[in-house]
């Protein structure tokens, strides 16, 4: 992901860039997110209760809501997430602690009102991945999602097309976290 590029592409839409290192200015924010995972090369991992996945090389996304304060909050949950070393307590912690996948981007949308799965759907309905593991991170879901983690490939322009849905779906200001440039 070239991102400089994205970074005008998603400026250019209206997004209000921030740094992973900035995640702190959405502390007091509760609201809904989208993490876009890179994994580097196929692999096998037992996640939780869920036993053994075969996890394909390529882009996924898993959508999640914070809304709490303090580490449940939007930088609470998201911080949580870019951490590498934590305790495994949720579906997604067995993924990002495999140390073959990496956070791109977060998506950010401030919300008074729980959107993870009315966002998970879109994202479902209107760019069809595929879903790798039924069950992941929507154990608790209450609207019929089969899964909170998504499989893109090598899909071209993903954020963008993440980030347009995230936009049609704002009450307020819409936020891309992308990796600090080295």
């Amino acid at each position: 992901m070239n991102l400089s590029a994205e970074k005008e592409n998603l400026a250019n839409l209206g997004l209000k860039i921030l740094k992973f290192s900035e995640v702190s200015k959405l502390r007091d924010e509760r609201g809904t997110y989208t993490l876009v995972i890179f994994i580097n090369s196929s692999l096998s991992l037992k996640i939780g209760g869920l036993g053994m996945a075969d996890l394909d090389a390529g882009y996924y996304t898993y959508t999640g809501s914070a809304m709490g304060r303090g580490s449940s909050s939007l930088a609470g949950r998201i911080s949580r997430h870019l951490r590498g070393a934590k305790k495994k307590r949720w579906h997604i912690d067995y993924l990002l602690s495999s140390g073959e996948s990496e956070i791109e981007a977060v998506l950010a949308l401030p919300s008074r009102r729980r959107l993870e799965c009315e966002v998970n759907q879109h994202l479902i309905s209107l760019l069809r991945p595929e879903m790798p593991i039924p069950g992941f991170g929507s154990s608790d879901c209450i609207s019929g999602c089969k899964s909170h983690l998504l499989y893109f490939g090598v899909e071209d322009n993903l954020l963008r097309k993440i980030a347009e849905i995230y936009l049609q779906r704002r009450e307020n200001n819409v936020f891309a976290l992308l990796k600090d440039e080295a």
